[in-house]
C-alpha cells in the first residue's frame, strides 16, 4: 500500500512538473513583438529577484544580450557542448537546438532590469541568399553563418549612409546601444536599444546617421 502510495505521489510530481513546462514563447516574461512564421522575435524583460517559469528552447535561435548583469540558470535538460561551445560574439551568439531541446528556468541576481532578445526561428525552408556584406566603409563586420541566419554586427558613425541594393534575404535590425545617434533604416527611427525594423526579401536598404554618436546594431541575413 505504502508503495502504491508512494508511486502515485511521484507521478503527481512528474506529471504537474511536466504541465509547468512551456514552450520559451509561451512564458510570461518572454514578450512576442513579432510572429510572421520566418522569425519570432521575443523581447525578455527579468526584473531584480525574478525567475521565469521553467520553459523549452526548441526552434534554432540567436541571443542578443542588451543587459550584461548577473544572472543563473537551473538545467533541466540541454545538449552537451563540452566538445563543441557555444561561441559568443560579444553580446550575439546563435544555439540550434538541433539535437536537444533546453528546459530551463532564469533568475536576475541583479539588482537591475535583465533583457534580452530571443530571436526563433522556425523557418525550415532555408534559400541561398546573396554573398556576405562588404562595405568599404567597414561598418558591416559578420559574425557568423549558420543553417537559417547570417549575422553582422553594424557600427555606424555620425553622418554615415548606407544603401544596399534589395537582398535575397529578409532582414532583421536591432539596436544594440543607448544613444543620441538619430538612426534611420528604411524612414524607421531607432530611439532605444532593443528597436528593431523587418525588411522582407527584395526590398532597397537605406541606413543614415544624422546625430553625433556612434552606433551599434545586430543585422541579420534570415535563409
Amino acid at each position: 500500500m505504502k508503495k502504491y502510495v508512494l508511486s502515485t505521489f511521484t507521478s503527481t510530481i512528474l506529471f504537474a512538473f511536466c504541465l509547468s513546462q512551456v514552450p520559451v514563447s509561451k512564458e510570461p516574461m518572454h514578450h512576442n513583438l513579432l510572429d510572421n512564421g520566418h522569425v519570432r522575435l521575443l523581447d525578455v524583460h527579468i526584473g531584480p529577484g525574478d525567475t521565469t517559469q521553467f520553459h523549452i528552447h526548441a526552434t534554432p535561435s540567436v541571443f542578443v544580450i542588451l543587459t550584461n548583469i548577473k544572472t543563473g540558470s537551473q538545467v533541466i535538460q540541454e545538449e552537451d557542448h563540452r566538445k563543441l561551445p557555444i561561441t559568443h560574439y560579444g553580446n550575439i551568439y546563435f544555439e540550434g537546438f538541433y539535437q536537444l531541446p533546453r528546459i530551463h528556468r532564469v533568475w536576475n541576481s541583479s539588482t537591475s532590469d535583465f533583457n534580452v532578445m530571443d530571436i526563433e526561428l522556425p523557418n525550415k525552408n532555408y534559400i541561398t541568399i546573396d554573398p556576405p556584406i562588404q562595405l568599404s566603409t567597414g561598418a558591416f563586420s559578420f559574425l557568423f553563418e549558420e543553417k537559417p541566419v547570417r549575422a553582422y554586427r553594424l557600427n555606424l558613425v555620425p553622418g554615415m549612409q548606407i544603401s544596399l541594393s534589395p537582398r535575397k534575404a529578409d532582414i532583421l535590425m536591432i539596436q544594440l546601444t543607448d544613444s543620441d545617434a538619430l538612426v534611420s533604416a528604411n524612414e524607421k527611427l531607432f530611439h532605444k536599444k532593443g528597436d528593431f525594423i523587418y525588411i522582407p526579401y527584395g526590398k532597397p536598404i537605406g541606413i543614415k546617421s544624422d546625430g553625433k554618436e556612434n552606433a551599434s546594431f545586430a543585422f541579420f541575413e534570415l535563409k
